[in-house]
This record gives C-alpha cells, structure tokens and sequence, in this order.
C-alpha cells in the first residue's frame, strides 16, 4: 500500500514538473529572466530557481506556494498595486493564468531555466 501511495505521489510531481517545463518555464524565461537573474538581480531578486522565489527580494517573497492570491508575483503580474511587472503592458491574461495554477500545484519547479 505504501508503494502505491509513493508512486501516486511521485507520478503528481512529474505532472508538476513537467508542467512547469511546458508552461511555466518559457513563460519566466521570455518575461523575467532578463532583468531577474544572478547578474542583474532587479528588485534584490533571481528568477533562475524556486528557492530564490520562495526568499524573495525588496518586497518579500514572490510566490506562496498552494497560495497564489497572496503570492507578490501574481499581484504584480496583474498590475494591481505599487509593484508592476514586467514594466510596461500587463502579461496576457492566459500567461497570468498558468503561472497562479503552478503556484496552486504548488510552485514544483522543473529543470533550469534558461536565459
């Protein structure tokens, strides 16, 4: 019985991680990646894994995840408050979409993201 749980289990962070990859991934690297990554570091923040989401930057951490109403990235994303991003026209709304479902799934990260 406890296999079949670790396997469910394991098989659900696949999913995620394969999510993140097909979804999430080329989302962060197209609109992110360029100004939050370990060179630049805008707002005291990398974008290039999950830990440095989780610890955040100037304004705290980006994402929470199972929680993503209260995560700084999707409130940004929306252009709802002081802090907009990306800079300039808010993100399709399909985009914001997919990155509050990673942060609901839990924010599972996949493999390095590319800049």
């Amino acid at each position: 019985m406890l296999q079949l749980v670790l396997l469910v289990l394991l098989g659900a962070q696949t999913d995620d991680a394969r999510f993140f990859d097909r979804k999430v991934a080329p989302i962060l690297e197209k609109h992110c990646l360029g100004c939050h990554n370990e060179q630049l570091k805008n707002g005291n923040i990398s974008f290039v894994d999950r830990d440095s989401l989780l610890r955040g930057g100037t304004y705290g951490p980006a994402i929470i995840p199972g929680n993503p109403a209260g995560s700084l990235l999707i409130v940004a994303l929306r252009h709802e408050g002081e802090l907009q991003m990306p800079p300039g026209p808010q993100l399709p709304s399909k985009e914001i979409n997919i990155l509050k479902d990673w942060i609901k799934r839990g924010a599972v990260w996949g493999t390095k993201l590319r800049k």
